[in-house]
C-alpha cells in the first residue's frame, strides 16, 4: 500500500479586492493524486477558518494576481507557505480563494498556466472565445507572439482600410491603437498629467515620427477623435502647429507656415510599426512587465475575439436556432 504522503489545502484571502495574506493546512493522506485533490477540495470550505495564515508585506490588487493565474505564476506567492512546512518540491495542493470572509469557488481548474476559454460558461463571461495566451504561444520554443497577436487585433484592420483608401478611417484607428498600447504599457492618468499617449511615443518610437512630433500627434488625434477636424484648441489658439496627412509616393513639399506641417498617412504607419517592433523587444528586456501585460490586455476587445453565444431557438412557424456573435 502506499504510504501516507503530505498533501496541503492553500488559501488566498481577500478583503476589499486586495489579496492580503496567504494560508496553508497539511495533512497526510494516501491513494492517487485524483484522491487527494478530491479529499482537499471537500475540506477547504472548512479548514481556511483554521489554516496557518501569512500576511503578505505589501497587499496586491486582485486583478493582479488574476494576470498570475493566467500565466501561472501563483506558485511564487506561497513558497514562504511550503519553506515553512518543509513541503519539498513539487508539492500537491489545492488553492482556494477567501473572499471577504467567504470561500468563493466558481469552478475547479488544473494548476499551471489559466486558459479562459476552457472555463464553463459564464464563468468568465457569457459566450466563448480563443483565448489569446493559448492561441499565440509558440509551444515547440515557448515563446509568445505578440506580433501576431498586435497585428490581428489592430494593423489587419489599419492596412485594410488604408488598402481601400478609406484615409481618415484609417487615421481614426491608428490614433485609437496608441491609446490603447499606450494604456497596456502606462495605465491610465489624471487629465492633468503627460498623456500616455505622447510617453509612448516618446519611449519607444523616433524621435519625429514621420516628421511630426509626439506633442503635435496628440494634438491631431485629439482634434481628428473628437471632432474628426485638423484643429485642436492648441491648435487653434497656435501653440502647436497643424498636422496636415495626405498620400502620395512621393514627399510633400514643405509647408512655407511653420504652423502647418505635413504628414505621409503611410509613413506615419511604417513608423508607428516601427514603434511597435522596439516595444515587444522590451518585453523581451523586462519579462517582468508580462504581468502587467495580461492584467490590461484582458480588458482590451478586438475584432479578432468575439465571444460566441449560442441562443435557444425561437419557438413558431418558420423560426429556428440563432447563433450570434
Amino acid at each position: 500500500m502506499k504510504k501516507h504522503e503530505p498533501v496541503y489545502n492553500v488559501f488566498t484571502y481577500f478583503e476589499a479586492s486586495e489579496l492580503r495574506a496567504v494560508g496553508i493546512k497539511q495533512y497526510y493522506r494516501q491513494g492517487s493524486d485524483a484522491k487527494k485533490l478530491v479529499f482537499l477540495q471537500e475540506r477547504a470550505t472548512i479548514d481556511f477558518a483554521s489554516a496557518r495564515r501569512l500576511p503578505l508585506a505589501q497587499p496586491m490588487r486582485r486583478e493582479e494576481y488574476h494576470a498570475m493565474e493566467r500565466l501561472g505564476e501563483t506558485v511564487y506567492m506561497f513558497e514562504p507557505l511550503f519553506a515553512e512546512v518543509g513541503a519539498g518540491v513539487a508539492p500537491l495542493y489545492c488553492v482556494t480563494p477567501i473572499v471577504d470572509g467567504v470561500p468563493t469557488i466558481h469552478v475547479s481548474v488544473p494548476l499551471g498556466p489559466l486558459d479562459v476559454s476552457k472555463l464553463p460558461d459564464g464563468v468568465a463571461g457569457p459566450g466563448k472565445m480563443d483565448d489569446y495566451l493559448f492561441k499565440y504561444i509558440n509551444e515547440e520554443a515557448g515563446t509568445f507572439n505578440m506580433p501576431g497577436l498586435i497585428h490581428d487585433d489592430y494593423f489587419k484592420a489599419i492596412r485594410l482600410l488604408f488598402n481601400n483608401r478609406h484615409f481618415i478611417s484609417c487615421l481614426k484607428l491608428l490614433m485609437s491603437f496608441l491609446d490603447t498600447i499606450a494604456y497596456v504599457e502606462f495605465g491610465d492618468r489624471l487629465p492633468r498629467e503627460t498623456p500616455v499617449f505622447i510617453d509612448w511615443l516618446r519611449t519607444f518610437a523616433d524621435p519625429d515620427p514621420a516628421g511630426a512630433t509626439p506633442e503635435e500627434l496628440w494634438e491631431f488625434r485629439n482634434s481628428l477623435l473628437h471632432m474628426s477636424n485638423l484643429e485642436s484648441r492648441k491648435v487653434a489658439a497656435g501653440k502647436v502647429a497643424r498636422l496636415t496627412p495626405y498620400v502620395s509616393a512621393q514627399d510633400h513639399p514643405p509647408s512655407t507656415d511653420p504652423m502647418v506641417k505635413y504628414i505621409n498617412v503611410y509613413q506615419l504607419i511604417e513608423a508607428v510599426a516601427a514603434a511597435i517592433q522596439h516595444w515587444i523587444v522590451s518585453y523581451n528586456e523586462h519579462p517582468e512587465k508580462m504581468r502587467t501585460f495580461v492584467q490590461r490586455y484582458d480588458r482590451v476587445v478586438s475584432d479578432d475575439r468575439q465571444a460566441i453565444i449560442r441562443t435557444p431557438p425561437v419557438t413558431g412557424p418558420g423560426d429556428g436556432a440563432t447563433e450570434t456573435a
